[in-house]
């Protein structure tokens, strides 16, 4: 059993916030169903839901776990939503892409607990400074890509240089 499939709940949490949100104070606004005609308040529901603080947390819990979000509005998106964007991150991220993303995740929060815990010493503070001055800002790094990823850029480019579709 490969445990980035089977277990996305450890990998992306529910968000649970320590204030109630408006999700949690007035459930039914939330609830939207295909082909649902009220529109108005599907659009309020959106407004409210895409201003929470939670709502990029939330929208990834929402991704990870479609079996439990197939109706409604989650961090701002309707099912449909979802599931466009679900297709998108396996085809940019490959079939595993909740891992993919739980790992970026992790990474960023590791480097971010990093560099709280231990400050810059004043030689590597200057070393850097130097670095800007003579080099300029540093530029965006282009992040490494999984083997999933480059597996499928592969077949993509080789086939466009073949002409067939993917």
């Amino acid at each position: 059993m490969n445990p980035s499939i089977a277990a996305p709940i450890e990998q992306t949490p529910l968000p649970r916030p320590e204030t109630p949100t408006a999700c949690r104070t007035s459930p039914a606004l939330f609830t939207h169903e295909p082909g649902d005609t009220d529109r108005k308040r599907a659009a309020q529901a959106r407004s409210i839901c895409s201003a929470c603080p939670l709502a990029p947390t939330c929208l990834k819990w929402a991704l990870a776990h479609p079996e439990q979000v197939p109706t409604g509005i989650w961090a701002g998106t309707t099912a449909q939503q979802r599931t466009v964007l679900r297709a998108r991150l396996s085809n940019r991220l490959g079939s595993n892409w909740v891992h993919v993303l739980a790992t970026q995740e992790r990474a960023r929060h590791e480097r971010a607990a990093a560099s709280r815990t231990r400050p810059l010493g004043v030689r590597e503070a200057r070393v850097i400074q130097l670095d800007r001055d003579f080099n300029g800002p540093m530029r965006n790094r282009v992040p490494k890509l999984h083997p999933e990823q480059q597996a499928a850029n592969r077949q993509r480019l080789l086939a466009a240089l073949t002409g067939k579709a993917v």
